[in-house]
C-alpha cells in the first residue's frame, strides 16, 4: 500500500503542486510589473508636471494664455501674423512644442487622454480659445497638438 500511495503523490499530487505554483509565481510577477509599472509612470507624468508648471521656459506664455489681457494676447497675434516678435514666437513654438511630445506620447499610447486631461487640459483649452493659434497650428506642421485639442474638446471635461 505504501508504494502505491508515493505512485499516486509523485505521478498525481506533485505536478498538480507544480502548476499551482507555477500559477501562484505568474501572478505575482505580473501584479510587481504592473505595481512598479504604474510607480514610473507616476515618476514620469510628476516629471511632465514639473517641466511644464515649475521650470521657467513656459512661463511667459502660460502667463499670457491664463490672464489673457488684451495686450499680451495682441502682442502674441502679432508675434504670430506678422512674425514681429521672433523671441514671443520662439516661446510659443516651445510651449507648442512640449504639447506636441504630450500628444505624440498619447498617440505611442504612453499618456491616456484622462492623464493628460488631468493635468493639462486647462491649457490645452487655452490653446483651442485662440483662433489665431490654430491657424499657426495649422500653418506650421503641429498636427499632434490640433489632434490633442479635437479630442479633448470632443470628450469634454474631466469632472
Amino acid at each position: 500500500m505504501p508504494i502505491l500511495t508515493y505512485a499516486i503523490f509523485k505521478d498525481l499530487i506533485i505536478p498538480v503542486i507544480d502548476v499551482l505554483s507555477g500559477i501562484i509565481g505568474a501572478a505575482i510577477t505580473i501584479y510587481i510589473y504592473y505595481r512598479n509599472s504604474n510607480l514610473r509612470r507616476a515618476e514620469w507624468l510628476y516629471s511632465l508636471f514639473e517641466k511644464f508648471y515649475y521650470q521657467s521656459s513656459y512661463a511667459g506664455i502660460r502667463r499670457i494664455l491664463d490672464y489673457g489681457n488684451e495686450d499680451g494676447v495682441q502682442r502674441l497675434r502679432s508675434a504670430l501674423q506678422g512674425h514681429t516678435d521672433e523671441s514671443l514666437e520662439e516661446k510659443l513654438v516651445d510651449f507648442l512644442n512640449f504639447f506636441e511630445v504630450i500628444a505624440s506620447l498619447w498617440k505611442l499610447r504612453q499618456l491616456s487622454i484622462k492623464e493628460i486631461q488631468m493635468m493639462f487640459e486647462y491649457y490645452i483649452r487655452r490653446i483651442e480659445n485662440h483662433d489665431f493659434i490654430l491657424e499657426y497650428l495649422q500653418a506650421w506642421g503641429f498636427e499632434g497638438v490640433l489632434e490633442l485639442v479635437g479630442e479633448v474638446r470632443r470628450r469634454g471635461g474631466t469632472k
